[in-house]
């Protein structure tokens, strides 16, 4: 794993218990489509960033078990059929169709909907996820909607690994998630070499100014 039980040490027994169990299934049993690029910004490593920033975000927020559960399943499955490192709209769509066929293999794997929805729809507006949950979720859409929006959050916290520019605070939806800027920053530098990121701000900093929302 990239994050050291050094890091690990830090959290709450549930938090690592949760992290360990749900990173070792997916570096063991999760398959990701391979990327072209040399440089791990979508794959294993960002899924464990965000893994860990979803669990001190379920933590946070005291969120029950299921919802908890569900946001573990969207960060070790939701970049798993991206075909390269950039926009590539849709990836979520296919990753989620992934992650419903993996639970129907594997009988332990207990399907959920509102992770399903929020791998589907993590690389899509809000408007449109938040619409689809609305009329599929049906009594259950609050409940779905926190997942959505705090894995959205998860995910986005770990944009550091792309340039420091790269996270805006106006997109984060929750105060928890602005409250955690400091420790995703900080997991970044932990996890990833001097010389991996250096790389990778260099290809995004000419791009630094459309990281900022108005």
């Amino acid at each position: 794993m990239n994050i050291s039980n050094s890091i690990l040490e830090k959290e709450s027994p549930q938090i690592r218990e949760m992290f360990t169990f749900w990173a070792q299934r997916m570096h063991c049993e999760v398959d990701f489509w391979p990327l072209e690029d040399d440089i791990d910004v979508h794959t294993e490593g960002h899924c464990e960033r965000v893994l860990l920033h979803a669990l001190r975000l379920a933590n946070m927020q005291k969120l029950r078990i299921r919802a908890t559960i569900a946001l573990c399943h969207a960060a070790i499955f939701h970049d798993t059929r991206r075909k390269d490192n950039y926009l590539d709209k849709g990836h979520g769509e296919r990753a989620a169709e992934y992650y419903k066929a993996f639970c129907a293999e594997h009988a332990d794997m207990h399907y959920l909907p509102e992770a399903y929805a929020a791998i589907r729809f993590h690389d899509q507006d809000d408007t449109l996820g938040d619409a689809y949950i609305q009329n599929e979720g049906k009594d259950e859409a609050p409940a779905w909607l926190t997942v959505y929006h705090d894995f959205k959050d998860a995910d986005a916290l770990d944009r550091y690994r792309l340039g420091t520019w790269c996270l805006d605070a106006n997109y984060l939806r929750s105060q928890e998630a602005k409250e955690m800027m400091p420790f995703a920053l900080n997991l970044v530098h932990q996890t990833i070499d001097a010389e991996t990121l250096k790389r990778t701000y260099a290809l995004t900093e000419p791009f630094k100014d459309r990281f900022k929302k108005p």
